[in-house]
């Protein structure tokens, strides 16, 4: 069973004005049987939300990670909660 521990975020901010609030690669922890890792998550707008990573189409965007049921909550969970941490610790950076 995957927990919120197994998974592991590298959260990089965008440019301040930029759409993009920030970029993020994820691993996921398989215990004994290795690891997931999947690049490329985007963090948009604001509210944030997040957006897996993509293809550019001729009309569309194509996913190219497709996560499902608890294991997408957990890791939309944990990007977010690194994008807030991101945002505190920029803040105290600034001051």
């Amino acid at each position: 069973m995957t927990t919120a521990e197994d998974i592991t975020v590298e959260l990089r901010l965008a440019k301040p004005d930029s759409n993009v609030r920030a970029f993020a690669d994820v691993t996921l922890s398989l215990g004994e049987n290795g690891s997931v890792s999947m690049f490329g998550f985007s963090v948009l707008g604001d509210p944030p939300r997040v957006v897996p990573p993509a293809r550019k189409g001729d009309k569309r965007f194509f996913d190219i990670v497709l996560l499902n049921g608890k294991v997408k909550t957990l890791v939309y969970t944990k990007i977010g909660m690194s994008y807030k941490a991101a945002l505190v610790d920029a803040t105290k950076e600034m001051k």
